[in-house]
């Protein structure tokens, strides 16, 4: 499929990147991407992230460190520190929620992600691509 975007064409190149995205989630072939993880996973890596975030301790571990322990990237983990501080009533009402996690939590959720992930219903792990 040919991109809208010409390079004599003056208009933005944004524009046409948006403007294909569009037109092929128009078309009957489109289907939404797999998640990665489960969701119950997503939660518990995002509440080890609040518990990170919320840590007053001397010896708090670097975003890289703790995002490598979470098996996850820091970028991510950035990125979900960017919306805790744009939202905290949101973190705070989850903190509130849910208690502090555990990682007998963690493990029981990435055993339901196991689980999907050999059902079919998430992306396939990069290793497996391979």
């Amino acid at each position: 499929m040919p991109s809208l975007y010409q390079p004599w064409c003056r208009s933005d190149p944004y524009d046409a990147r948006m403007a294909n995205l569009a037109k092929a989630r128009r078309s009957p072939r489109y289907r939404k991407p797999r998640p990665w993880r489960s969701k119950e996973e997503s939660q518990m890596i995002r509440r080890f992230a609040i518990l990170w975030f919320t840590c007053r301790d001397r010896n708090k571990p670097s975003a890289r460190a703790w995002a490598r322990q979470l098996c996850v990237s820091h970028t991510w983990l950035q990125k979900l520190v960017k919306r805790f501080t744009a939202m905290p009533a949101e973190m705070y009402e989850e903190m509130r929620r849910y208690g502090d996690p555990t990682l007998a939590q963690l493990t029981r959720a990435r055993e339901y992600t196991r689980e999907m992930r050999e059902r079919g219903e998430l992306r396939p792990t990069r290793k497996g691509k391979v």
